[in-house]
């Protein structure tokens, strides 16, 4: 099969090349390929299949079966809806993301175990690692919310993950915590990446904790202390030190695009990916919303709040992330490309998909000029296309 007529993004560009496949991965990239089993690209924008690594579901599912949403449908039937409507938005990798303050340690947990046992059974978007967030935290604004917090160790963290770490990306933790230091260390030797999120550290207790393998942020500035110029902080020591990479929620309002263009400015763009921190409650009219298990939901100009005012996680999907990355926060369509992607796979360690490159998954998307999904290809295969 190849792709040709697309502008194909590579390396921070656009270029005018030609790229075959087969149902494994993509075998070469040129001018002018010859073969029969052509798609053309009709102009549009080719990217590689996104990586989304901040994801807790959507389109009221949710990748751990919220309590609140259990009488939406099965864990199955969640799942595989999660699986086959994510790459009309253009993700083809997903983490599935798993937060305590909704679902408790023991669902994660339960969570954990299930998608594990159908993983291989589900349609779409793979669902590649998991992200465990809001796990060892020291914002007093969500314990009430989740109750008594562990402290991070070996032995919680093992029952977090039932025993095996193979296939998890990120376990979230406050750097200042009783025993960090030491569970960096050891969820490190596990081959995953410690990642830093709502804390209250101090710019140094931030580059301690890189030096024992913290390596990547829950979506930069949001479960952070805000910057003050007379006081240390987590924002600052992230954005010091390169060998953590920044997840950045990109829709113009969860974070100022000023501070997103500084961010980018300040630790580079290749230190830098972008998320949707998509919600199972994402795509809910404006108005009170009243949840099955009774809880409120209250949105506003298509964002999502609690009742008391707290903003909730993110409320647009992969595409329109992107549309807004560009036309409200100002970055180039390079810019966005990079960040969106290629990024997630180079700062994430992942060498197997996330960029057009011979060797590399055959899962692309086909975009418009507005990041409209035209079509979306998984396995070299055609999984979905616009009408």
């Amino acid at each position: 099969m190849i792709i040709k007529n697309a502008r194909v993004f590579i390396d921070g560009k656009f270029h005018d090349v030609d790229v075959r496949f087969n149902e494994s991965e993509i075998t070469e990239i040129g001018r002018n390929l010859y073969g029969s089993d052509i798609i053309d690209g009709k102009g549009l924008d080719l990217y590689a299949g996104i990586i989304d690594a901040h994801c807790h579901g959507g389109f009221m599912c949710s990748f751990g079966h919220e309590s609140r949403n259990s009488s939406l449908g099965s864990r199955f039937d969640q799942l595989q809806f999660l699986a086959a409507k994510l790459p009309e938005t253009g993700v083809t990798t997903v983490f599935p993301t798993l937060a305590a303050d909704l679902s408790g340690y023991d669902e994660e947990v339960e969570a954990v175990k299930f998608i594990r046992k159908v993983r291989k059974d589900l349609k779409g978007a793979d669902l590649m690692k998991f992200h465990f967030e809001l796990t060892y935290l020291t914002m007093e604004r969500y314990f009430d919310e989740i109750g008594e917090i562990p402290l991070p160790s070996k032995e919680h963290s093992d029952y977090l993950v039932d025993g095996d770490y193979s296939d998890v990306a990120f376990i979230c933790v406050a750097p200042e915590m009783e025993g960090a230091m030491e569970w960096l260390d050891y969820v490190s030797s596990k081959g995953i990446i410690p990642e830093i999120g709502y804390t209250k550290c101090t710019a140094e207790q931030v580059i301690e904790a890189a030096d024992h393998g913290l390596g990547t942020c829950s979506h930069l500035f949001n479960g952070y202390v805000p910057m003050h110029h007379r006081e240390s902080s987590a924002v600052a020591g992230i954005m010091l030190d390169d060998r953590i990479k920044a997840q950045l929620t990109m829709d113009g309002f969860h974070v100022n695009p000023a501070w997103v263009k500084l961010a980018i400015k300040a630790k580079g763009i290749e230190n830098c990916y972008g998320i949707t921190d998509l919600s199972s409650v994402s795509g809910l009219p404006d108005g009170d919303n009243v949840m099955p298990d009774g809880s409120v939901v209250i949105t506003r100009n298509g964002f999502n709040y609690r009742p008391d005012g707290h903003l909730l996680s993110g409320n647009n999907t992969m595409d329109r992330m992107m549309y807004r990355a560009r036309n409200i926060c100002g970055l180039t369509k390079e810019q966005v490309g990079l960040l969106y992607a290629e990024n997630p796979a180079s700062c994430l360690r992942i060498t197997d998909r996330g960029k057009i490159q011979v060797g590399r998954k055959s899962d692309f998307v086909l975009m418009d000029d507005d990041y409209n999904v035209k079509m979306t290809i998984i396995n070299g295969k055609v999984f979905y296309q616009a009408q």
